[in-house]
């Protein structure tokens, strides 16, 4: 059964505003411009926790799923989102690995663009064995990105790595989404 969390907050990102530099400006030693314009680019960022109990049972075979209920930002997001786990790898090429995806449920726009974090937390809570996209992904509507080896399975199920205290693997994601565009 899965025993989920979650965590919303929500960031923006800062970028300093003034023209580069200021037109008329003794200091040509950087490109001058007579005109510009700002961008700025609101992000929310949350966090879900899932508990799978009795991990070890996970009878899926290789390419089959366990799905995390949906999660959002808040309780007025329109973007719903689920974690996918394929215990015992997506294909031949994963088999000895544990895969894991975000994957986006429902949207109310043509595309999000987000990045996100995975990690494991260990018997005391903590973040280990983390992954991060390198980038935005593009994400659409029954679309997911993640990690097809995001760890062997062999050193997950190890005691004394005590990535599975009492037989529960809890997975964390943090989700970072880019929302609303202002233009100045």
């Amino acid at each position: 059964m899965a025993d989920p969390a979650q965590r919303p907050s929500s960031s923006t990102v800062a970028v300093s505003r003034g023209p580069s530099p200021p037109p008329g400006s003794a200091d040509c030693s950087t490109p001058c411009a007579e005109n510009w314009c700002y961008t700025h680019i609101k992000v929310a960022k949350f966090s879900y926790v899932w508990t799978i109990n009795n991990f070890s049972y996970t009878r899926e075979e290789m390419g089959e799923v366990l799905k995390s209920s949906t999660f959002s930002a808040g309780a007025n997001d329109k973007l719903k989102w689920c974690l996918r786990v394929n215990p015992k790898g997506l294909d031949d090429e994963s088999k000895d690995y544990l895969s894991l995806y975000l994957f986006l449920v429902s949207c109310n726009k043509n595309e999000v663009r987000a990045r996100f974090k995975f990690s494991i937390l260990n018997a005391k809570r903590e973040e280990t064995r983390a992954m991060e996209s390198q980038r935005a992904y593009r994400f659409v509507q029954g679309k997911d990105w993640g990690f097809k080896k995001f760890i062997r399975r062999d050193f997950l199920m190890e005691e004394v790595n005590g990535l599975l205290p009492d037989d529960k693997l809890t997975l964390f994601c943090e989700v970072r989404v880019g929302e609303a565009r202002a233009t100045t």
